[in-house]
């Protein structure tokens, strides 16, 4: 059984994306990484060629995919009643997410939703969410921008002053990430990669992910204590989105690929 992820939140910061490939393995689940083929956008672009490029490449990967940007953005803005509203979905909101339509991300998600809209094959994605997991696994702090590097004693920040490096390293740590020769150095682009795929395999196992009504609850209490309001039942998950929420494999060793 495989799974696939690409963190194309790295576009947010003009980094080119990766794609991680996850596989059950006997004993649990190897993950390999490499670079996305998908190259710059000029805005004179033919979208019929643009298209065609990505839905290539898109399709050789094995489905489910997650991805980290914004599938369904229906309703997004309408019936306001709180700042936050107009640009952030719930989702986004209780887990400090990035405003999918006004942030830099934007412009590559609406190109992305619209190619899918011209496909049949938009069901083989599935919006996986890193930083809710990390979230959900009770990692405090922003590991966005961090690196860390595997040496003779684990995992270790890259730059011990600096706090994204050194939760970097505590994740890496705590979630048993193992890595083969050529993977010793993570960044936090790495990781969002392979929690998207480790969420995709999840979704095809249905293993380790927050159910849909708990998702719920979970995001309406969180929208409620950051806004200093009381929960709104109104606040839910988006389609097609999966949150994993606790580790599922006994071994998770990754690999990367040129």
């Amino acid at each position: 059984m495989q799974a696939s992820g690409i963190n194309l939140g790295a576009f947010n910061a003009t980094r080119r994306p990766l794609v991680a490939v996850a596989t059950v393995t006997a004993d649990g689940v190897h993950v390999e990484l490499s670079p996305a083929r998908l190259g710059g956008i000029k805005l004179s672009d033919n979208l019929g060629e643009l298209f065609a490029a990505w839905r290539a490449w898109l399709l050789e990967l094995p489905a489910p995919i997650g991805v980290d940007l914004a599938l369904d953005v229906a309703g997004l803005g309408s019936n306001a009643a709180l700042v936050w509203e107009l640009t952030h979905r719930p989702i986004d909101f209780a887990f400090y997410g990035d405003a999918p339509v006004t942030d830099r991300i934007g412009e590559f998600g609406t190109r992305f939703r619209a190619m899918l809209a011209a496909t049949d094959f938009a069901d083989r994605f599935v919006e996986a969410c890193p930083r809710a997991t990390i979230e959900l696994l009770a990692f405090k702090g922003q590991y966005v921008g961090g690196a860390a590097h595997h040496g003779h004693s684990g995992w270790k920040a890259d730059d011990k002053n600096q706090r994204n490096d050194k939760l970097m390293a505590k994740i890496l740590s705590e979630l048993g990430v193992n890595p083969l020769p050529g993977a010793e150095k993570f960044s936090s682009d790495e990781l969002d990669a392979t929690l998207c795929a480790l969420t995709a395999l999840a979704k095809a196992r249905d293993a380790g992910l927050l159910e849909a009504r708990e998702l719920d609850t979970e995001i309406a209490q969180r929208c409620g204590r950051r806004a200093g309001a009381d929960p709104n039942p109104a606040h839910k998950a988006p389609r097609n989105v999966a949150v994993l929420a606790q580790p599922y494999w006994a071994t998770l060793n990754v690999s990367r690929r040129a």
